[in-house]
């Protein structure tokens, strides 16, 4: 490599270093407007992840008609992790913008689960009416053979009335 391209790389490489180290003594590291991301916070937001996530597992293999009271309570702890992530935790742009995106993601998943669950029960409802269909079919089939026998017998009746006329 040529030694003026090395000299030259080396010193953009020192000053950039310099203005960046300046830039984090200036704002200690912190963005701008917002305060910094603290551990705990970090760790309430992973928490309420880990937590948004299994409860979305759960609600997922929850059948809303067989077990209501456990969908809905599901679903409630799903809304208070949600709201917390969408809210926020008072930490630096960043932190916060990731922590509402997850919320709403997560919103827009439990939506979806909701949809999914009426759909199930629609299909109940519509599988129930086709049975039921079904059956009454069946029904007015046996009745209408039932009738075809009468009427076939009374056609047998008339024609051996009429044979024995002639």
């Amino acid at each position: 490599m040529n030694t003026s391209l090395l000299k030259f790389l080396i010193i953009t490489l020192l000053l950039a270093g310099s203005i960046g180290a300046l830039m984090h003594s200036q704002f200690g590291g912190r963005s701008g407007r917002g305060k910094a991301t603290s551990v705990e916070q970090e760790d309430l937001f992973l928490g309420d992840v880990a937590q948004a996530d299994s409860l979305h597992q759960q609600l997922k293999k929850t059948d809303p008609a067989e077990k209501p009271s456990e969908f809905s309570a599901l679903r409630f702890k799903q809304e208070e992790a949600i709201g917390r992530m969408e809210k926020g935790y008072k930490a630096d742009s960043v932190f916060r913008l990731l922590t509402q995106t997850t919320g709403r993601n997560y919103n827009k998943m439990l939506g979806i689960v909701a949809l999914q669950a009426s759909d199930r029960q629609t299909q109940a409802d519509a599988k129930e009416q086709l049975t039921d269909q079904i059956a009454t079919l069946k029904t007015d089939i046996q009745s209408l053979e039932t009738q075809l026998m009468l009427k076939q017998s009374s056609l047998e009746s008339m024609r051996a009335i009429k044979a024995a006329q002639q």
